[in-house]
């Protein structure tokens, strides 16, 4: 889950957007503000959905929409100065074009106007009021524009604030993550699919307080990012500021996920050495840049780009890296550092290289933060409530629905059919459950293997093995079936920090009796060969030492956070907030514009 603050307000109608091309639209606004209200009304899921048709670009849009606010949790507030308070998400849409496979919209409706993105077979296009852009009178009230034709950024105009503005803002934050979603939900990070991210909570500064120490306009982006992760963030996997300032040139920063608790998802509040308190789950992104108003796609990429730096990759650098994507006409990968405004295959993907520094911080920190999603999405390949099956768009499967059916007909069972594989390994590729005794969940560590029972699509739980059950490379032991204790525990004393002066023997593991830790020792000591026999065992890669001040690489040698290169440098300037040049030649993400 995602907290956000938006520090931006809204805008006054002003000159007119920098397009190459786009076109007006002028539907019946009072008739689809009654679709909208009946959705609204509707107590069935079936019922929740509107119709929009409209002609633009030498074709028609068939838009079938349904109330959608998956990209907020169940239990999203709205934070103020008077405390948490609910919030009305039924003007957010999701859907697809009616008879093109493949395509996705999603956006608002507001006073009878839709706002959003369609995403076709030819390019993505982006709908948004005209009332944004020009006071003058026209016989339409929207415009329609191709992503290829953002020659240039919209100009900024001057803040207002009302309701509706409120509105629009959730209307934004749902299209952001419903981009970044679409993203990450195509991503399989060696093993971890369909990472999805929710806004939690939203705290909208909507008038200027002078004594909110982010108010000073000369604020650069690192001393704000700095002073954003002073405030205890714990609660949730990442922070995120959004605002409109104008950073001439940086459009995003945030702290690199790194294993502990020193950057990216899952950082806690922690007590730095100067002894101020920070939250290091933070980012932030901007909408402005050069004294222009950033269209939706290079927000959306912006933000996801940061993510990326949260979740634990670096910018695709170095020789390893750093060309990929620079031949075939694909385009630059999401992580390269420099932006730009291309429309290229590889924007919007992560590289190899990406890929596998994500995978390595999931792997350890994903189970201190992220939880289950909580809203049912049919095509994301999760069985949920109210769900037969869901084998996502794969219109071909034999025994489920897909997910480009109609609502009420999709992710349901076909006619005669047992089962589906989706529904669990159980149940085989014929849609009939697999026989008993066939093995469902290969033998671990701390459980045993599992058979299926012949009688449903579910692999029956594993038995746990014994506890204290040695596990993780003979370094921890299992309990209930996780390898959870340390290996210590198995000869009940505690796990402590090894006392050695080498950085190898930092990543020894070390035992004490309990509450003495003036007798932490390596199990290669003689005082514990009783127990390990003078056997060296080394702390698994990512585990913490020297006192958590580093991690233990996959050599097994310590490794001092401060000593590690550019987090190194970004520390201390977390520290030294006076010696922000060098370390924001490092954060910046710089655009590079085509004109």
């Amino acid at each position: 889950h995602i907290v956000m603050r938006v520090s931006w307000t809204c805008f006054r109608p002003g000159v007119s957007p920098y397009l190459k091309h786009y076109e007006g639209l002028s539907y019946d606004r009072d008739d689809l503000h009654r679709k909208h209200m009946r959705a609204r009304r509707a107590t069935h899921t079936r019922e929740n959905t509107l119709q929009l048709d409209f002609t633009a670009f030498h074709r028609t849009f068939r838009l079938r929409l349904r109330r959608n606010a998956a990209a907020f949790s169940q239990n999203f507030t709205v934070m103020s100065e008077d405390g948490f308070t609910n919030a009305d998400l039924s003007h957010i849409y999701s859907g697809t074009l009616e008879g093109e496979n493949g395509s996705a919209c999603h956006g608002s409706v507001l006073q009878g106007q839709f706002e959003g993105t369609i995403h076709t077979d030819n390019g993505t296009y982006h709908i948004e009021p005209l009332h944004r852009y020009t006071s003058s009178q026209t016989d339409y009230h929207s415009i329609i524009y191709h992503e290829d034709d953002m020659g240039k950024h919209l100009p900024v105009k001057r803040p207002i604030f009302d309701q509706r503005c409120v509105l629009s803002v959730f209307s934004k934050v749902a299209s952001y993550m419903r981009a970044v979603n679409d993203i990450y939900d195509n991503v399989d990070f060696e093993g971890i699919k369909l990472v999805n991210f929710k806004v939690k909570s939203i705290s909208m500064t909507t008038e200027e307080d002078k004594n909110d120490p982010l108010y000073p306009l000369f604020i650069g982006p690192e001393k704000l990012l700095s002073l954003y992760s002073e405030n205890n963030w714990g609660n949730f996997c990442l922070s995120y500021l959004l605002t409109n300032r104008d950073y001439s040139g940086v459009l995003g920063l945030a702290w690199e996920g790194k294993a502990g608790n020193w950057g990216g998802i899952c950082s806690q509040y922690t007590t730095l050495r100067d002894g101020r308190t920070s939250t290091l789950n933070t980012g932030l992104v901007t909408i402005q840049n050069y004294g222009q108003y950033l269209p939706p796609r290079q927000i959306q990429l912006t933000l996801a780009h940061e993510l990326g730096h949260s979740l634990g990759s670096p910018h695709d650098e170095n020789s390893n890296c750093g060309d990929l994507g620079s031949s075939g006409g694909k385009g630059r990968y999401l992580m390269f550092p420099h932006a730009t405004n291309e429309v290229r295959e590889n924007n919007e993907k992560f590289s190899p290289c990406s890929i596998k520094h994500i995978s390595k911080i999931l792997k350890l920190k994903k189970d201190n933060c992220f939880v289950v999603s909580d809203q049912p999405i049919c095509g994301n390949q999760i069985v949920e409530e109210d769900e037969d099956c869901d084998v996502g768009p794969n219109d071909t499967d034999l025994c489920c629905y897909s997910a480009k059916e109609p609502v009420g007909v999709q992710c349901r069972l076909k006619p005669d059919i047992v089962c589906s594989p989706s529904q669990g390994p159980c149940c085989s590729q014929d849609c009939v459950f697999k026989p008993a005794s066939q093995i469902c969940d290969e033998e671990t560590d701390c459980q045993r293997e599992s058979m299926c029972s012949g009688l449903s699509p579910f692999c029956p739980e594993p038995s746990a093995k014994e506890n204290l059950t040695v596990c993780s490379q003979g370094t921890r032991v299992c309990l209930n079936g996780i390898c959870a204790e340390s290996l210590c525990v198995k000869h009940d004393l505690e796990q402590c920090d090894c006392p050695g002066v080498s950085m190898k023997e930092k990543c020894h593991m070390c035992c004490q009796q309990p509450d003495k830790p003036e007798t932490c020792a390596s199990t290669t000591s003689s005082m514990l060969s009783h127990y390990f026999q003078g056997k060296a065992l080394a702390l698994v890669g990512g585990a913490p030492c020297s006192g958590k001040r580093g991690y233990c690489d996959k050599f097994h040698v310590c490794r001092l956070l401060d000593a590690d290169g550019p987090i190194a440098r970004l520390k201390n300037s977390f520290l030294h907030l006076d010696q922000f040049d060098d370390i924001a030649e490092w954060m910046k993400v710089k655009i590079s514009l085509c004109e």
